[in-house]
């Protein structure tokens, strides 16, 4: 697929999913019959349907083709996107209901990770270049998690009201769906590389049936592949429990750091993006910096910086609430050393570890298992910070982190083939 396609699909992906926070403390100021269970949920939603999708575009994409698949991700986003924003007006369950559009949202969504992981790296044989253009294109993922409070800051600046803001937020996250949509349609597909073009029904049914087979078969006899698998699936179970945790509760972080109140939603807003501009650069320097560095000692670095962080954050929280600044920036640089780091590493090292006749099939298992630790994060982080205080959450944060730097340097080799596995099994 071409790489703008991907590139606008990863920017798009990732406002899609860090909006949601921004559009709930709007949605509560119209439908205050809310609970911070009730929140979660609906925030989570999007994350579990993330799961479905990546587990099941992974294969898609595997056996009929990556275009077919990312069309296929690409309606079911648009739909999500769409029916989360024109809600029947006055109902009472509406967060029942957003949770549901969400959901179908994020199976969309979710199809996007393992498609256009395995898009960029098949982009080119040089090594170098194919590493950096995988870096490359997930540096649009910042751009998206900036994009997110730039519209909530300029629309309330705008004076929208709230139980419109809300639904304009959502909505714009169909909008840049339509574009890829069309660029998608017009991508010449290739083969998918497990399966020869099959000529009807019966034969794809077979190819599908053998294409699973086969992959088990894979695992089960190469024990230097289930290692990467589980170090993959590991580091980013491991990260984005805390990222999207912190991504999606940003704004509760800030309004219990500074004491904002509800009226105060701009203010939270401007916070949020000048922690994402600051986060931005990461993915830059990432790529400026492949080659010279590989992608696990990026992703080990940056677990260990951003652990460092959080602990310095969740001890001193209580003192550093009298240099708010100082608070901001060391937030904000979890975030940049998340960027250069385990974000990029977590994302570029399955389209890399893994041969291609079994790459987008384990891209998806490893990308659902870290939207499982998203999903748990933001479950559970808005209930944490509520019983036990920000203090706490950050330091769970810096055990976490710690945890994926020594899963990395234990489970991901210090190098990696590109070749079938499978000719090396018949070999």
């Amino acid at each position: 697929m071409e790489l703008t396609l991907t590139n606008v699909g990863v920017w798009w992906m990732q406002y899609n999913l860090a909006i949601i926070n921004y559009a709930l403390m709007m949605l509560q100021r119209s439908y205050p019959n809310s609970s911070p269970e009730l929140t979660s949920t609906v925030v989570s939603c999007s994350l579990v349907g993330a799961i479905a999708g990546q587990l099941t575009f992974g294969y898609v994409g595997q056996v009929m083709g990556r275009r077919k698949g990312m069309i296929f991700t690409l309606l079911l986003s648009i739909l999500g996107a769409v029916a989360s924003a024109v809600l029947p007006w006055g109902v009472d369950s509406v967060y029942q209901v957003l949770a549901a559009c969400r959901f179908v949202l994020g199976v969309g969504v979710g199809g996007v990770y393992p498609l256009s992981a395995a898009s960029a790296v098949e982009s080119s044989d040089d090594e170098l270049k194919k590493s950096k253009v995988v870096a490359a294109v997930f540096s649009f993922q910042g751009v998206g998690q900036l994009f997110a409070p730039f519209m909530a800051y300029v629309l309330l600046c705008l004076g929208a009201e709230h139980s419109i803001g809300w639904r304009v937020l959502l909505l714009i996250g169909a909008l840049p769906g339509l574009f890829v949509l069309r660029q998608a349609f017009q991508v010449k597909e290739d083969a998918p590389p497990s399966t020869s073009a099959p000529q009807n029904a019966a034969n794809q049914a077979d190819a599908e049936d053998s294409c699973r087979s086969e992959l088990w078969d894979t695992l089960c006899a190469d024990a230097l592949l289930r290692r990467k698998l589980f170090g993959a699936c590991a580091s980013w179970f491991l990260f984005d429990l805390t990222f999207y945790g912190n991504v999606i509760f940003t704004p509760i972080i800030l309004q219990s750091t500074y004491g904002w109140d509800k009226h105060h939603l701009s203010d939270v807003a401007l916070c949020s993006l000048v922690v994402a501009a600051i986060a931005l650069p990461g993915n830059l320097l990432t790529v400026l910096v492949v080659g010279k560095l590989s992608f696990k000692t990026i992703q080990i670095m940056g677990f260990l910086v951003m652990a460092l962080l959080f602990l310095v954050l969740g001890l001193f929280f209580d003192q550093l609430l009298h240099f708010k600044g100082l608070l901001l920036g060391l937030y904000a640089l979890t975030f940049f050393f998340s960027n250069f780091g385990p974000n990029v590493g977590t994302f570029c090292l399955p389209a890399e570890i893994f041969p291609e006749d079994v790459r987008v099939e384990l891209n998806g298992v490893a990308a659902a298992c870290g939207k499982l630790g998203a999903a748990v994060g933001a479950a559970s982080f808005g209930l944490i910070e509520a019983q036990f205080g920000v203090s706490y959450l950050l330091a769970l944060s810096a055990t976490v982190s710690l945890l994926g730097a020594l899963v990395t340097s234990k489970c991901i080799p210090a190098k990696h083939y590109h070749s079938s596995t499978r000719e090396r099994m018949r070999a």
